[in-house]
C-alpha cells in the first residue's frame, strides 16, 4: 500500500496522484519488513514521489503520473510517436541504401 488506506495513515487525506499501488509489494518488497510506523511514514513518502515522477505508467501511456496530472502527457506520447515514425523512416532509407 502506498497511500492513506495503510493504518498509520488512516484519517489523513489522500494524495491526489496516487492513491494505492495494488504491486507495492512486487515493486518494493522492502515495505513488508518495516515495522517502524515514522519509518515506513518516510519511506512511502520517497516511494510516493518516485511513483509519482519517476516510473513510467503504462496504464497512461508511459508517462509519470506528474506528467499526466500536469498536461505534458499529450506532448510526450506525440513526441515519442513522430520519434519512432523517424527511426523506422531511417532504418528503411539504410536498409534500401545497403541492398544497392
Amino acid at each position: 500500500m502506498i497511500a492513506s488506506d495503510h493504518p498509520h495513515h488512516r484519517g489523513q487525506p489522500k494524495p491526489q496522484m496516487v492513491q494505492c499501488e495494488p504491486n507495492s509489494k512486487g515493486d518494493w518488497p522492502h515495505l513488508t519488513s518495516i515495522t517502524d510506523p515514522a519509518a515506513l511514514d518516510t519511506e512511502l513518502a520517497r516511494i510516493r514521489g518516485e511513483y509519482n515522477t519517476v516510473r513510467l505508467h503504462a496504464a497512461i501511456g508511459y508517462v509519470t503520473p506528474d506528467d499526466e496530472h500536469h498536461g505534458r502527457g499529450p506532448q510526450i506520447r506525440r513526441a515519442r510517436a513522430a520519434g519512432l515514425k523517424r527511426a523506422r523512416a531511417e532504418r528503411i532509407k539504410q536498409n534500401r541504401a545497403s541492398k544497392r
